[in-house]
């Protein structure tokens, strides 16, 4: 027992797991209620409607800051002693996001009415949906500038309370949003996120940690043309996945809409919440732990001590898990949702496999942001996600609904697959 006792000590991986699992059981905890919510308040087919709104600010988010999170984050780390390049870094950063985020905005402004059309397409106008979140992207650029040197000075504590503190007052205003408001107001409750987010964040930075994380020092106009290039090797990786992503992903869901309906689509959407709380801990700890800590060491053997760690101490927890969700299936759809969902039941057998291959690929893969490898991290991304639309293409006219799940399943084999071969060097050549 002691021994036992001692090693959950030691464990650098495990500490940060264990705080960062009690953020994700408060987010469970208000994602069951806010999805009982939703199905209860906007149904199956106002869901899938939530669905391709949240695909759209989730990759517009992205191309406001310019993609540079990632980057950010491996910045901080390797320059925290190292005041001066880290300053120069941020600044650089900071005046091409809140450029982008800006221009961003004034497009999407203009462009409302005919966003409204595409992705929302109901009889009523959320034109100003879209103008209140072309408003929000500056917030966002400040929000994540704050959460990376969170992460990047390996804040763990820190950076998880803020994040359970931004969750719960997410919760409690986009619950009585939903509740007063039905799908206006769950459409609302996705665009002022950011604003939540950068409030929240900023008050925590000024009363916490102002002495050791000086963001006012580090945010500013200043240019250098080094950096700018190295930011945007950054950008491009993480621009390809912000643009493919997110279309692919409406474009199948509109598909499923008008091949199936929209309450299958709202199934898919249903199985997509499930599954984002156990894929947050995992990306999390991926973020917070393993980046950080390739990002500092670059060598191919400390690369696969790494992920070796990372897999014998998370994966086994991890796989329990999955088996817990898929035996609790029936019980998920009846408390987490309502009658209306039960079509999404075949759904968990696939979406779960489907996801523990693309928590074991996602691990390997962030090898290519740690390196800023863009050339084999777009190889990767772009096979992915043709794969992906192509597997759904063809699997869902034969499997209805669940023919979508199945392509999820077969896309992130092919996925596993290609990172393998493009990491051979890294993980199978001992003399590196």
């Amino acid at each position: 027992m002691r021994s036992l006792l001692s090693f959950f000590t030691k464990n650098v991986l495990l500490k940060v797991a264990s705080f960062n699992g009690v953020f994700i059981l408060i987010r469970i905890g208000i994602g069951a209620i806010m999805s009982r919510i939703i199905a209860d308040y906007a149904g199956a087919a106002g869901m899938a409607i939530m669905g391709n709104l949240r695909n759209f600010t989730q990759g517009i988010q992205t191309f406001a800051v310019l993609g540079f999170e990632h980057g950010l984050v491996s910045y901080a780390a390797a320059y925290r002693k190292d005041f001066t390049e880290l300053k120069k870094h941020y600044k650089t950063a900071w005046s091409l996001s809140i450029i982008s985020s800006l221009i961003l905005a004034i497009l999407i402004f203009i462009a409302a009415p005919w966003l409204d059309d595409y992705l929302i397409a109901t009889d009523i106008s959320f034109t100003t949906v879209f103008r209140l979140f072309a408003v929000s992207l500056p917030f966002y650029v400040v929000f994540i500038f704050i959460t990376s040197l969170l992460q990047g000075f390996e804040f763990f504590k820190r950076y998880i309370t803020l994040q359970i503190v931004i969750s719960l007052v997410i919760f409690i205003i986009s619950a009585y949003l939903i509740y007063t408001f039905n799908l206006t107001g769950a459409l609302y409750s996705i665009v002022i996120v950011p604003f939540i987010q950068c409030v929240v964040a900023f008050f925590f930075l000024k009363s916490t940690i102002q002495h050791q994380v000086p963001l006012f020092e580090l945010i500013g106009i200043q240019w250098s043309q080094e950096i700018a290039k190295k930011l945007f090797s950054y950008s491009a990786m993480a621009l390809v996945s912000a643009f493919l992503l997110p279309l692919v992903a409406i474009l199948v869901r509109n598909e499923v809409r008008t091949q199936v309906g929209d309450a299958a689509a709202g199934w898919w959407e249903g199985m997509i919440r499930v599954s984002n709380y156990y894929i947050l801990f995992a990306t999390s700890l991926i973020s917070m732990y393993v980046l950080p800590k390739l990002s500092k060491n670059k060598s191919s053997s400390h690369f696969r001590t790494t992920i070796s760690h990372f897999y014998k101490t998370i994966l086994p927890f991890l796989l329990l898990g999955l088996i817990a969700v898929y035996i609790s299936r029936d019980y998920i759809i009846l408390y987490l949702f309502n009658a209306d969902f039960e079509g999404m039941e075949p759904l968990f057998k696939w979406q779960l496999i489907g996801d523990f291959i693309k928590i074991v690929t996602t691990v390997l893969a962030f090898q290519f942001i740690a390196r800023n490898d863009i050339k084999r991290y777009l190889v990767a991304e772009i096979v992915s996600v043709l794969s992906f639309y192509i597997f759904s293409m063809i699997l869902l006219p034969l499997y209805s609904i669940e023919g979508i799940v199945m392509a999820h399943v077969a896309n992130y084999i092919v996925y596993f697959i290609v990172i393998v071969i493009l990491l051979k060097k890294e993980l199978f050549n001992s003399a590196s």
